[in-house]
C-alpha cells in the first residue's frame, strides 16, 4: 500500500539501509537507467517538492513521480539495499559495475587503454560474480561513454585498432617496420601476427608510397602492443617454472655437461607432430617438492613408454636409461644430491627420472673465529667494558648507512631515523652483554678484515692507556 505525501518539501523517512538502488522509468514505465546511490543522495531524491508525488510502501521502496530531469519529468524508484543480505543487481547495475572494473583495470595495468581483449579478460575474471553476468554490449557502451571523463582511450572496433596501429608504425623508422614485416613472414602460418588482417593491412599501407594522413601527425601512440606476439619456446622447463628456485641452476649444470635439453614450442602442435622427431628431445627440469627438482628425459615428445608400441620400447628404454645416467652423473659431479627413480614393474631396468637437490648454500666464514678473538682479547689486554663505546659507535654507523639507503620508506624521516638507530642500540647492547670476545667478533665484521680490526684495537687500547695513567697520577 503506497502512502502518498502531499505537502511540499516534505522529507520521507528512510529505512535502515546502507544504500539504495535508483531505477529511472521512462514514460512507458520501463526501466531505462539504473544505478546505486548512497543514503544521502537517496534522501535528496526522496525529498518531496512541488510538482512531484512521493509514495512509500511497507518495504521502504520510495517512488517519486514527476521528478524533473534533463529529459523531462520521470519516475524514480528507490529500493533499499541492506547489508548482510544477498542483493540481485539489475542488468543496468551489472553493466555499470563491470564498466567500472574494466576502466579501473585499464588505468592500473593497461596504460589507460581499453581493448576488446581487456574487456573479455575482466569479464572472465568476474564470471562467477554478479557483475560478470552483464551484457558485453552494454558494458562496452558504458565504457565508451565514460572514457573521456576517466582519461582512457577506447580501442574496440577494427577501425579504431587499425588507426592505433598506424600511429605506432608512424613513430617507427622504416627499418623497424621492415624488420617487423620480415619477422612476421619468417614465422609463416605458425605466427599469429600473419593471420591478423588489421595488422597486415596497416603494415602494407605504411610501407606503400601513399602520403601519411594528417591525423597521424602529432598523434600520441599507445604504449601497449596491439597484436599478439608469438609465444616463446620453453627451453629445458616450462616458462611458468623458469623462476622456481634451483631450475636455472639445474639447467646451467646440464649445459655445462653438454647434456641436451628439451624445447617446448610455444605454438600449438598436432599430436602426431609432437610425438615425432620434431617434438621435445632431451632433458626436462621441473619442480617436485620443496627444494627437490625432477629431471625427466623426452624422446620424440614423450617422457615415458606408455604411448609407444611394444616393438619400439626396448630401443627407447635403453636410450633413456643411458641419458638419465648421464644426467645423474652431471649433477653428482656438480655436488648435487641425486636420487634415481626407476620402475619396479619391468623385468629389465627402466629409469623413470632423476630427482636432484641443489647443494646447501655455505654460510660466509667469520672475519675472525672465536679462538682468534680470544687471542686478540688477551694480546691487547681488553677488559670488561673497554669496547662498549666502540661497539655502540660501530652499530650506529651501520644504522646510519641503513637510514641513508632508504630504510623504512613507510615512515617519516624522523621516525625512520629513530627506528634504525634504536635497533642499532639494541643490537650493540646485546653484543656488549656477551663479553669481550663477542665484541671483538662484532667489530671484526664491521671492519671487514683482520688488519683493519688490529688497527682499530691498537687505536682503542693506546687511547685508553694514557687516560688510565692520568687517572693513576691524579690519585
Amino acid at each position: 500500500m503506497l502512502t502518498p505525501l502531499e505537502c511540499a518539501d516534505e522529507t520521507v523517512p528512510l529505512v535502515d539501509a546502507d544504500a539504495y538502488r535508483l531505477d529511472v522509468l521512462d514514460i512507458d514505465g520501463q526501466v531505462f537507467a539504473s544505478t546505486v546511490v548512497d543514503r544521502a543522495e537517496a534522501q535528496r531524491i526522496a525529498t518531496h517538492s512541488t510538482g512531484e508525488t512521493v509514495a512509500q510502501d511497507a518495504e521502504g521502496v520510495i517512488t517519486v513521480v514527476g521528478a524533473a530531469t534533463n529529459m523531462g519529468p520521470r519516475t524514480h524508484v528507490l529500493t533499499p539495499r541492506r547489508s548482510g543480505t544477498p542483493q540481485t543487481l539489475t542488468p543496468m547495475e551489472r553493466a555499470d559495475e563491470m564498466a567500472r572494473l574494466v576502466i579501473a583495470a585499464a588505468q592500473q595495468d593497461n596504460a589507460c587503454v581499453v581493448t576488446g581483449g581487456l574487456v573479455d579478460t575482466v569479464m572472465k575474471l568476474h564470471a562467477d560474480q554478479e557483475p560478470g553476468k552483464a551484457n558485453p554490449v552494454s558494458v562496452r557502451r558504458l565504457v565508451r561513454a565514460r572514457a573521456a571523463a576517466e582519461g582512457v582511450r577506447v580501442i574496440l572496433t577494427d577501425d579504431e585498432r587499425y588507426w592505433a596501429i598506424r600511429e605506432q608504425l608512424h613513430h617507427m623508422d622504416g627499418d623497424q617496420v621492415h624488420a617487423l614485416r620480415d619477422s612476421i613472414a619468417d614465422g609463416g602460418d605458425l605466427d599469429p601476427r600473419g593471420h591478423d588482417r588489421v595488422l597486415v593491412e596497416a603494415i602494407s599501407v605504411c610501407l606503400s608510397n601513399r602520403l601519411s594522413p594528417a591525423r597521424l601527425h602529432g598523434a600520441v601512440p599507445v604504449s601497449i602492443s596491439l597484436w599478439h606476439e608469438p609465444e616463446p619456446d620453453g627451453v629445458g622447463s616450462l616458462r611458468e617454472c623458469a623462476d622456481y628456485p634451483g631450475v636455472a641452476e639445474a639447467l646451467d649444470v646440464l649445459r655445462a655437461a653438454e647434456v641436451p635439453v628439451a624445447t617446448f614450442p610455444g605454438r600449438k602442435m598436432l599430436w602426431r607432430e609432437w610425438h615425432s622427431p620434431q617434438g621435445p628431445q632431451g632433458a626436462f627440469v621441473g619442480p617436485h617438492c620443496g627444494r627437490t627438482l625432477e629431471v625427466s628425459w623426452f624422446i620424440d615428445g614423450a617422457h615415458d613408454e606408455r604411448s609407444m608400441r611394444t616393438r619400439n620400447t626396448r630401443t627407447v628404454r635403453g636410450a633413456r636409461n643411458r641419458a638419465l645416467d648421464d644426467v645423474a652423473g652431471a649433477f653428482d659431479r656438480a655436488g648435487w644430491k641425486v636420487w634415481r627413480v626407476e620402475s619396479s614393474n619391468t623385468a629389465t631396468r627402466r629409469a623413470l627420472r632423476v630427482d636432484v637437490i641443489p647443494p646447501a648454500e655455505e654460510e660466509p666464514s667469520p672475519v675472525v673465529t672465536e679462538e682468534e678473538a680470544e687471542a686478540l682479547v688477551a694480546e691487547f689486554g681488553i677488559g670488561e667494558g673497554d669496547l662498549d663505546e666502540a661497539v655502540y659507535e660501530a652499530a650506529n654507523e651501520d644504522g646510519a648507512d641503513e637510514y641513508n639507503g632508504g630504510a623504512h620508506p613507510e615512515l617519516s624521516d624522523d621516525d625512520a631515523y629513530e627506528e634504525v638507530h634504536g635497533a642499532a642500540d639494541v643490537r650493540a647492547s646485546s653484543v656488549n652483554n656477551q663479553g669481550a670476545t663477542a665484541q671483538v667478533q662484532f667489530l671484526a665484521e664491521c671492519c671487514g678484515n683482520a688488519e683493519a680490526l688490529r688497527s682499530l684495537l691498537e687505536d682503542l687500547t693506546s687511547s685508553a692507556a694514557p687516560s688510565s695513567a692520568t687517572t693513576g697520577s691524579d690519585a
